[in-house]
């Protein structure tokens, strides 16, 4: 277990012990050459012996039996159980919309960010968590190790909710400097005015097993405005006067509706896995939610 004598801001340590007997896995076969956390069937590569299988041209002769070929006159190769580690990419939207809420999406997605980072961290995957608004702004390179999770805790208390979001060009930039495959998990409201779709393409494209989760505040879902108002946007701090009444609302929930449809069909289009919550959930009920429905853990 983690040590616990220094103040967690995020997470109660009671949580943290449960969280460490989950395991964070991607659907693809981890593909890093050192050892971590997750299994696979290789030749050679460890001590745990598992099985045989006919030998093939261009196998390593080290992992041929000779035992067996002396008494059958064929050539098997041993399998042994290999432990790979895998990269996980966490990136938060720390745009100026993310301060909205009630809790503020901006916390709730550090409170997640640092929950699945102690995860990953506790199976020996190795973890960078970096956030973007219009462009991404780097930590550090995937790193393993539970003590990266205090100096994880120190880049998520430095992040402030500013700026204008572009999703398609935070993500694409991420994705053009990603050097190996793994999983990326996206923490976003994605009220985004470029879209995201041109991003969410170029994570595709470099073969990483992408998680979305969308985090809005339930006002934003079924809002109860009504009246004369004046209405401001977070990022670009226009302000709008208009009559809120029943077929406004209405007429937002519809492109609420249609917004959250696109971005479901967008996911399933390019095997992406998709995660809605709201602010009102309660944090671990919704990390525990999203690990098993999204079959992210053993």
């Amino acid at each position: 277990m983690l040590e616990t004598q220094q103040v967690d801001p995020f997470l109660e340590t009671d949580f943290l012990e449960r969280l460490e007997h989950l395991m964070l896995l991607t659907k693809k076969k981890a593909k890093g050459a050192n050892l971590g956390e997750h299994q696979s069937i290789r030749s050679g590569g460890s001590q745990e012996f598992l099985d045989y299988r006919t030998y093939q041209p261009g196998d390593d002769l080290r992992y041929v039996d000779w035992n067996v070929y002396g008494r059958l006159g064929r050539l098997f190769i041993k399998l042994f159980k290999a432990e790979k580690e895998q990269s996980v990419y966490i990136l938060l939207d720390m745009s100026a919309s993310m301060a909205a809420g009630n809790p503020l999406k901006a916390i709730y997605s550090k409170k997640i960010a640092a929950a699945l980072s102690y995860i990953c961290l506790a199976n020996m995957d190795r973890v960078m968590v970096s956030s973007f608004n219009d462009r991404m702004h780097f930590s550090k390179t995937p790193e393993r190790g539970r003590q990266v999770y205090f100096l994880i805790l120190e880049f998520l208390r430095s992040l402030k909710a500013e700026g204008i979001t572009d999703l398609n060009a935070a993500l694409t930039e991420f994705a053009s400097s990603a050097r190996k495959n793994g999983v990326v998990i996206i923490l976003s409201d994605l009220l985004s005015e470029s879209g995201f779709e041109q991003g969410m393409k170029a994570l595709e494209y470099q073969n990483l097993d992408i998680n979305l989760i969308q985090i809005l505040d339930q006002k934003e879902l079924m809002p109860t405005l009504n009246g004369y108002l004046k209405l401001k946007d977070w990022e670009s701090g226009t302000q709008d006067v208009m009559t809120v009444d029943k077929h406004l609302r209405d007429l937002y929930r519809q492109k609420m509706e249609s917004f959250l449809l696109r971005i479901k069909e967008h996911c399933h289009a390019i095997g992406a896995d998709y995660f809605l919550t709201e602010t009102s959930t309660p944090f671990d009920t919704f990390l525990i939610e999203y690990l098993i429905e999204g079959n992210l853990i053993k």
